[in-house]
């Protein structure tokens, strides 16, 4: 059990530095980290392993690049896509940490509502509708 345990948390650990390697090439290092570090404040050392890293830095990171995508210039043709992927990606989350029970589990939460109500308050009145 011990060995089947060491070897669950260093896949962890490698899944977590993979998220935040594609979050860095992504976005500045001082900006997602920055992010990370209050996402993740909330999450140190409750769960074993502890998951809840990588389940709000990965969605964090993904919600940063579809906010991002969204309202790029570049990406017009494919805005209507990007905000069905959004909505949804939005709505599985609020749905998701609707059925959360644990309060340190929902506080890991926390940062990561913030970041989407932040981004979507940010979208223009013309997107929005």
């Amino acid at each position: 059990d011990q060995k089947l345990f060491a070897g669950l948390l260093i896949k962890c650990v490698v899944q977590l530095e993979l998220i935040q390697t594609i979050d860095n090439i992504v976005f500045y290092p001082a900006t997602s980290k920055k992010e990370d570090a209050e996402h993740m404040a909330a999450a140190q050392g409750k769960s074993k392993p502890n998951l809840l890293k990588q389940e709000t830095s990965s969605l964090a990171c993904c919600l940063r690049i579809l906010f991002r995508m969204y309202v790029d210039e570049k990406r017009r043709d494919s805005w209507d896509a990007i905000q069905r992927r959004l909505l949804s990606v939005c709505s599985e989350a609020l749905a998701y940490f609707i059925t959360v029970n644990s309060e340190s589990h929902r506080e890991a939460w926390t940062n990561l509502l913030l970041l989407l109500l932040t981004k979507t308050l940010k979208i223009s009145d013309e997107k929005v509708r």
